[in-house]
């Protein structure tokens, strides 16, 4: 069956959620109606004039890239005979829809950085700078004893129970329980006008802030009573970390020189820019997806021998001298256009969950802007 854009919207923020996204970024839908029939999807870096027109030749009507349409631009008017005005103008009167993950896909695990690193060779690979982490919720309720296994594993089936690397953790304490059962209540035990004392489990477990409501949900479906006693505490912990850019280490030493033609290969670069000492041995190495120069001195402070990004300018590079650390600008668009066939992947997964009847396309626009002769 065909799918409304909206449910793919709704499946592409489940992996990269939209409240990752930087404060200044532009992300989800850029044009396009949400309710509108999508059955196939174009998955593009970037909606340039030429991508646009893959996406009319081929019947699209949806677009996914990394980058955003519309970012710093002020827009005052919509006009046929500007940049900005043909390629919204061509996308609305071909029923095309836009959708960009940016800066929350940089972030999200598995998404820009996670994939440069992987291609990089790096293992043992962390955060480069938070910028985010999840709030988490204490959440305790009280149950009959006997029915506490049956609640506890609905509730972490609905996502409690999360510590680092260990599910399925709460804590369980005996006690006795009392309740009136008022007119008009249908009691789980006891009869109504009489104080009733019940053996009662308090278990406890902490959820993030986002899985609280299904949580709750959980429970009261798994729960015998028919109004179930619980709280919800605010902690001062959090949960998991997110944050721009990764740090790893390569599994074997090798000399700077050495490294970036291993990382010209990969990314199949016909050059590459280097700043630093080709002989220097690099073990640990940083990097940040795009434009991420200011980056560069949290990647020295963490200990990394070499960092890779794009978009790098003379005065950065003066700076990185300075510091001692290698850099190497793998390009913009090398270091981003490998993501694009994770988001492919990603939605033919969706579909085939969903049992959705949509093609999903990798664009074959090289939008490559620099070249060497």
């Amino acid at each position: 069956m065909s799918v409304l854009c909206r449910e793919i919207i709704k499946e592409l923020e489940t992996f990269a959620p939209k409240q990752l996204a930087e404060d200044w970024d532009n992300v989800g839908l850029t044009v396009g109606d949400k309710n509108k029939a999508v059955n196939k999807i174009l998955v593009a870096l970037d909606v340039i004039p030429d991508v646009i027109q893959e996406a009319i030749d081929m019947g699209a009507d949806m677009i996914v890239t990394h980058h955003p349409m519309i970012l710093f631009q002020k827009i005052k008017n919509i006009q046929a005979d500007d940049m900005l005005g043909k390629k919204i103008y061509a996308l609305i009167q071909n029923g095309i829809s836009a959708y960009c993950a940016h800066t929350n896909l940089d972030i999200a695990f598995g998404g820009t950085n996670d994939t440069l690193a992987a291609l990089a060779g790096l293992e043992n690979i962390e955060i480069l700078e938070q910028t985010n982490a999840e709030s988490l919720k204490k959440i305790v309720v009280y149950i009959p004893k006997g029915h506490e296994n049956a609640v506890r594993e609905a509730m972490c089936n609905a996502g409690a129970g999360f510590i680092g690397k260990y599910s399925d953790c709460t804590f369980s304490t005996e006690g006795t329980g009392t309740f009136l059962p008022r007119e008009g209540t249908k009691p789980f035990l006891g009869e109504q006008g009489t104080l009733e004392r019940v053996e009662e489990v308090r278990l406890e477990t902490i959820a993030p802030q986002n899985k609280v409501s299904a949580v709750i949900e959980a429970m009261k479906k798994a729960h015998p009573y028919e109004e179930p006693a619980y709280d919800i505490y605010a902690v001062e912990q959090c949960g998991k970390r997110y944050g721009i850019g990764r740090i790893g280490t390569l599994k074997q030493p090798m000399s700077f020189e050495e490294y970036s033609l291993f990382l010209k290969d990969k990314l199949q670069l016909d050059a590459i820019r280097i700043v630093g000492k080709k002989d220097k041995k690099i073990k640990t190495v940083a990097l940040c997806t795009g434009s991420g120069v200011e980056f560069m001195e949290q990647a020295k402070k963490m200990g990394a021998d070499a960092y890779l990004t794009g978009d790098m300018k003379f005065h950065e590079a003066q700076r990185a001298l300075e510091l001692e650390l290698c850099v190497a600008d793998v390009t913009h668009y090398a270091s981003e256009v490998l993501v694009v066939p994770i988001l492919k992947q990603f939605l033919e997964q969706k579909s085939l969950q969903n049992d959705w009847n949509i093609e999903v396309v990798e664009s074959s626009v090289n939008g490559q802007v620099f070249h060497h002769i």
